[in-house]
Parts: C-alpha cells; sequence; structure tokens
C-alpha cells in the first residue's frame, strides 16, 4: 500500500498543505487524482508518494484519524516536467502564495488541479481508404475517385451525399474514422517581408548577443530601429542550434502580430499562448508545446511557463512594461522568471525597449547585463518633431476644450492629406464622474472609494473595481435635484467630438470596452491598416508596438493623467508612454509629428519625452531615487492588510508595522497608510512598505505574518505581499 501527499485544488494559505490519502498502487508525482473531503470531491494533486507495510487500521491508530483512499487517478503522465514542478515551489516560496496557486498559473484551464468544467479533446470525422477497388455504380466511383485525391476528407467538405459514402463502407472500400485535431488561433494578416537583410548595427547586436551565452542582454532601441528583425535573427540561430525559444510581449493585442511575424519566417514551428484565446485554444496549443511539435512560443505573460525542452533564448519585448508584473497570486515578476528559467536550460535573456526601465539601465551600466543600443531608426528616417502646448496658454485664450488650435489645425491638414492620427487619451468610459449641480453630490460606488465612471453608448454608471453598475440616474439619490452634469472626458466623449469637429473624420475607438470581444483588438487594427478609418482614438492600448505606415500625426491628449498619480513610478511612466505613442508616428516613407498637450510643460518627463532623450531622463529621475532611496537603489515589498472590518485593519496594521520594526534592522518600513482606494469592493485596505536591500530577515519576518493572518485566519485579516510591487493603488 502507498501514501499519497496532495495539494488540494483551493488556492488559499490555510488549506497550503499536504493532506495524506491511500492508494494500492504506485503514482507518478505531479499527476491529478479525484480524492473525497471532507464532504466534497476535489481534485488534487500528487505532491510525493511512499509505500508503507503498515495496514489502513495501523495507520489510522499511528496517525489518529481516519484514513480516505484516492478514488480516482486522472493522469498517467505527470502534468508538468521537474524544471517547471521545481520553479512551482520556488515561485511559492519567492512570493509567500499556495504552491497550488503556482502550479494553476502554469497550466491551461483543462490541466489545471481544478474541478471547473473546461473543454477537451476536439475530434473530427473523416473519411479514410481501406482498399483499391471498382464500385458499383458510376457516382459511387466518381466518389471514390475524390476520396482518393483527397485523402484524410472531413464528410462535410465531401461534394457527394452521405448515402453514396455509406454504400462504399458497405462495399469495404472506405470507412469512418475520427480523429484528434487542434483549434487554430486566429492571427492577423499583417504582411512582413521575408529575409530582410540586417543593418550593421543590427547586425553588430545580433553578433554581440551570440558570442556571450548564458547572459541577460539589453537592447536600447529608439521606436523603429528593427528590434523585430534583431529577436528573429537570433531565434533563427538559435533554432539551428537546435533549441528552442519563449518570445513574449506585454499586450494580448500585440501577440497575433509577433505571431504573424514569426509564422511568416518559422511557419508550424510556432505557437501562441495568452489569455485571449478560447479554453479550446489554449488547451491545444499548449499541448502542441508539450508532445515538441512546435520549437517557438509567442505569447503574452504567462507564456514564460511554456512546457518547452531545451530552450536556447528568451525575449521579453517592451521589457519595461507594468503589465510583466502578474497583479493576483503568485504575484510573479515576469523577468525574474525568465532569468531563472534561463539560468536551469543554460539559455540567453533578452530584454528589448526604447525605454527601458530603470532597474534594468542601470544593470546594465554597472556591467551585470550586456548593453546594446541602437540610436538611428532604420534607412535612417528621422524621428519625428515633438511639440509641446500648453495647455494654461490655451485656456488663457478662452479655449476650454480638450483640443489645442494647433490640435484641431493638424489633425484635420493629416485627414485632408488622406494620411492617418493617431490619438491618446488614458481614460476610457464617456465622463469620469456625474455631479450635482445643486448640492455637489458625486455618484460613487457603494463598494469601493471611487466615483462611477459614464459610459454613454450603455446610459450606464460603471465602477472599473469591482464592475459595480447602474442606469444613469434621473435625479439626485442626496437632494433629489435633477440637475445630474457630466465631470470630465473618456475616449467615448473624445469619439463623440471628434465625428462633430473634423470633417470627413472617420474614427476607430481602441479602449478595453471596444476589443473585450474574441479578437476584438484584431478586427480594428485590421480595419485601420486598410485605411477603413483616419483615427485612431485609444488608451495606453495604442502606444506599444502598432506599426502603421500611414500614420504621420500623433496627438497626447492629456499627458497629465499619467504624471499626477501617487506613485513613485508616475513619472518613469509618464516618459515610457509618451515616447512609445510618439513613436507610432512616421514610421513610413513620409516624416511624423506629434503634439503632446500638458499642463506641465516643464516636467523633465515630458521635456526629455519630447526630445527623444532618454539618458537625460534617466540621470534626472536617478537622482530623484537615490534622494528618496527607491529602487533601483533598494528593494521593495508592500504588504497591504485587509478585511471587511476596518476597525481590525486599522488594528492589525498597527500590530504588523510594530513587528516588522522590531524584526527587521538593516530596511525601512513605512506606514501603515490608507491605500489610494481605501475601500475596493467592500474591502477596507491599508498599506505598510518596507524598502531593504537584504531580503533575509525581511523574508523570515513575512513568513511569520503569512503564517499567523494567512494560514492560521487570525482576527479576520487577511495580509498580502507583493515584492517588487508595480502599483501603489
Amino acid at each position: 500500500m502507498y501514501i499519497a501527499k496532495v495539494l488540494i485544488e483551493h488556492p488559499v494559505h490555510s488549506l497550503d498543505t499536504t493532506f495524506d490519502y491511500l492508494c494500492n498502487e504506485s503514482l507518478k508525482v505531479g499527476i491529478r487524482v479525484l480524492i473525497p473531503f471532507g464532504h466534497q470531491k476535489l481534485i488534487g494533486y500528487v505532491e510525493s508518494i511512499e509505500e508503507t507495510s503498515l495496514t489502513k487500521e495501523e495507520l489510522e491508530q499511528q496517525a489518529g484519524f481516519q484514513y480516505h483512499y484516492i478514488q480516482e487517478v486522472i493522469d498517467q503522465e505527470p502534468l508538468l516536467n521537474e524544471e517547471l514542478r521545481q520553479l512551482a515551489l520556488q515561485l511559492s516560496q519567492m512570493t509567500l502564495s499556495p504552491r497550488i496557486a503556482c502550479l494553476q498559473a502554469m497550466l491551461p484551464t483543462q490541466l489545471k488541479p481544478s474541478t471547473t468544467k473546461a473543454v477537451g479533446v476536439k475530434m473530427k470525422t473523416i473519411v479514410h481508404i481501406i482498399k483499391d477497388g471498382v464500385a458499383k455504380t458510376q457516382k459511387q466511383n466518381e466518389c471514390f475517385q475524390y476520396l482518393k485525391e483527397h485523402p484524410m476528407s472531413q464528410i462535410k467538405d465531401i461534394p457527394y451525399s452521405k448515402g453514396v459514402i455509406d454504400h462504399l463502407i458497405e462495399q469495404g472500400l472506405v470507412e469512418y474514422q475520427k480523429i484528434e485535431y487542434y483549434r487554430q488561433p486566429s492571427t492577423s494578416h499583417f504582411t512582413q517581408q521575408k529575409n530582410v537583410i540586417l543593418t550593421n548595427d543590427q547586425q553588430k547586436v545580433v553578433d554581440g548577443i551570440l558570442s556571450k551565452p548564458e547572459r541577460v542582454s539589453l537592447i536600447h532601441g529608439v521606436t523603429g530601429s528593427g528590434k523585430t528583425e534583431i529577436y528573429l535573427a537570433l531565434t533563427s540561430e538559435i533554432r539551428k542550434a537546435g533549441k528552442t525559444v519563449i518570445m513574449l510581449v506585454p499586450e494580448i493585442s500585440l501577440t497575433p502580430m509577433m505571431v504573424d511575424i514569426f509564422k511568416q519566417r518559422f511557419g508550424d514551428q510556432v505557437a501562441i499562448l495568452h489569455s485571449r484565446l478560447s479554453q479550446g485554444e489554449k488547451y491545444d496549443e499548449y499541448r502542441r508545446i508539450k508532445r515538441q511539435e512546435v520549437k517557438i512560443v509567442v505569447g503574452a505573460r504567462s507564456a514564460i511557463f511554456a512546457p518547452l525542452e531545451n530552450i536556447g533564448l528568451i525575449i521579453l519585448d517592451e521589457e519595461h512594461d507594468a503589465s510583466y508584473k502578474q497583479d493576483t497570486k503568485p504575484r510573479y515578476l515576469t523577468g525574474q522568471i525568465a532569468r531563472m528559467r534561463a539560468k536551469t536550460h543554460h539559455a540567453r535573456v533578452v530584454l528589448g525597449s526604447a525605454t527601458p526601465s530603470l532597474e534594468s539601465y542601470s544593470r546594465a551600466q554597472k556591467g551585470i547585463y550586456d548593453l546594446y543600443v541602437l540610436d538611428k531608426r532604420i534607412n535612417q528616417k528621422p524621428l519625428p518633431y515633438v511639440q509641446i502646448i500648453d495647455m494654461v496658454e490655451e485656456m488663457k485664450h478662452h479655449n476650454y476644450s480638450l483640443f489645442s488650435y494647433e490640435m484641431k489645425k493638424k489633425i484635420q491638414e493629416t485627414i485632408d492629406k488622406d494620411e492617418q492620427v493617431m490619438l491618446l487619451l488614458n481614460k476610457r468610459g464617456y465622463a469620469t464622474y456625474v455631479r450635482c449641480q445643486d448640492c455637489g453630490e458625486v455618484v460613487k460606488c457603494p463598494h469601493c472609494d471611487v466615483t462611477l465612471t459614464y459610459h454613454k453608448d450603455e446610459q450606464k454608471l460603471k465602477c472599473h473595481y469591482c464592475e459595480y453598475q447602474i442606469p444613469f440616474p434621473q435625479y439626485c439619490s442626496h437632494c433629489g435635484s435633477r440637475s445630474l452634469k457630466t465631470i470630465g472626458m473618456g475616449t467615448q466623449r473624445i469619439e463623440e467630438d471628434i465625428e462633430k469637429t473634423f470633417h470627413h473624420a472617420k474614427v476607430i475607438r481602441y479602449d478595453v470596452d471596444t476589443t473585450k470581444n474574441k479578437n476584438g483588438h484584431l478586427k480594428l487594427l485590421e480595419k485601420f491598416k486598410k485605411k477603413e478609418a483616419n483615427i485612431l482614438l485609444g488608451t495606453q492600448m495604442i502606444a506599444k508596438g502598432l506599426d502603421f505606415e500611414n500614420v504621420t500625426f500623433v496627438g497626447v491628449l492629456n499627458a497629465d493623467m499619467s504624471l499626477n498619480v501617487p506613485d513613485f513610478r508616475a513619472s518613469e511612466r509618464t516618459f515610457q508612454l509618451l515616447c512609445q505613442v510618439s513613436g507610432r508616428s512616421g514610421r513610413g516613407k513620409k516624416a511624423g509629428t506629434v503634439i503632446i498637450q500638458t499642463y506641465n510643460p516643464d516636467h523633465y518627463a515630458i521635456t526629455a519625452a519630447a526630445k527623444h532623450d532618454y539618458i537625460s531622463f534617466y540621470k534626472q529621475e536617478m537622482l530623484y531615487r537615490q534622494k528618496a532611496q527607491y529602487p533601483p537603489y533598494c528593494h521593495l515589498v508592500s504588504i497591504i492588510v485587509q478585511s471587511k472590518d476596518e476597525t481590525r485593519v486599522h488594528q492589525a496594521a498597527l500590530d504588523i508595522k510594530n513587528y516588522l520594526c522590531s524584526q527587521i534592522h538593516h530596511g525601512v518600513t513605512l506606514g501603515p497608510a490608507k491605500s489610494v482606494i481605501y475601500k475596493m469592493q467592500d474591502i477596507y485596505r491599508q498599506r505598510i512598505l518596507i524598502k531593504f536591500v537584504n531580503s533575509h530577515e525581511v523574508y523570515q519576518a513575512l513568513e511569520v505574518i503569512n503564517n499567523y493572518y494567512n494560514k492560521k485566519q487570525k482576527r479576520k485579516v487577511t495580509v498580502i505581499c507583493d515584492f517588487n510591487p508595480y502599483s501603489q493603488i
């Protein structure tokens, strides 16, 4: 008899331990099993197995509790290889997350240790020829001849009736067969030139990276400098060496474009993994990878866990992007996982960006990473001319619209020349909030500390944090007045204004609301590529990776939105966003221009972005980071203390702060303070921030806090430990 130590499917700290179950035969570690758990039947994951000579009764007498048998073995082979199992264990320790949560993050829905229903293998019925021969009638012979010329045809594709095929089956000439087939994710139809000859600068970068095995390389290349061609050339060389490649992009909307480019170069060797795939598509792509039918995986953040063997190269495009940080458990940083996997496989890691994160660039300056610089666009195309417009001056001239006089003029000129425009406003919805003009009451979310955003197309007010929504109110809930006014502007409102203001304007709005359907982002971008619209209006989704030759003007409607966020990375994010969106202009044969509208025209992030000057921004920002002791001069961990009881949160936060101060002697503990959004989804939240250099004593203290509040569930308070936090909300 055997004792299996099993993790159960619920990713909660209080159940983050193995439970012992009996089985009559030895099982492989890493498979799923069906087990009784209390009054439920749950899916478990076998962590280890050991043989015992004792009987069930003897074991129960020795342990003091009743043993149960595993009811069903679900898998014959382990779900993950040894490397990924060890990685899940390390990830659990690094992020203080339940082990099962780390395993589930690595698997598609169908293979997660979970009782959630999911689609399975897809089968199709084909007609298979058994032997050669002659059929009884002319029609049957014609059908038989067609099947010879089109072997493995599906019934629906055969231009003959099912009755004719059935007669051929009766004569023993053919048979029906059910075969498995893969669902194919949609990809775009963006054309990409094959076998591009690299420029001297690009070739130097490729040669440099290939000459240094097992290194992390940072490519700092301006927008349009040809980083993608370098990725393709590196991938080609790594493939020639018989190794596999992971290519990561930050936005799901960029994935199909990158897949299309890679598929045209490498054909069916490429698989795609991201969260917008259907369950079936994701399952089929995962199985193709696991069966080693593909050698290159292109995808968003979660593709870093692709079960490839013999990895030779991991690429992170737009490495600075915040979406590489997972914001639910396990809260991992994709770059960190990439370096861990690369170390195991003795692989290279390549980071690419026009605006590298300060952490990456400072590592490159110290020689920890190899730095490669591409400071010119391909074919010596100039970077776009950027003009800063001071909106305070516009207001002095009685222009209160969101469009400055200069931007209005430039948009109309661009449309008249049959060229295209991209406009950035990082705020979705129609209006930021609704206010009563009589009593000043603002309509807020009852579950979160935020105002409700007005979405005009649905006539609803929505919370962007908990999805609470109500119809647009007819009167004020506070004083009964009907004088309700929408305040502020989102992409929906601007879309409406553009159509009223500009002649011959055809707008595509590109934000979370318009791209939420499957392949929604792809359809909109293809419409813009085909010039079915001349203005692409969007949130930050439009800033990265898009390449439209006919776009000659980019307008940033309000550069201050990301600048005024209470976060030490606000200036860095603003600089990155402005540089990235500016880089969408003038990528074809025509020169590009950019207008940035701001109320802070002298802010160093905005002036440096206008000059495409990363180095001056880096130097200025590093001075501020050093003075305030923020990364890269230290590490950060954010501790969020949360509960539905406001008093408990306040007391627990003080207790945790006092405990941390007594245990951590080589770091700075800030707080507790109310989170920027104090109440979210009816949960009150306070934040403590620890700045540290040596992580040992920090981890020890946080493990004690994690055990007390999360595993033992004391005081109805939970604690989230977020290492390297990318959001301070």
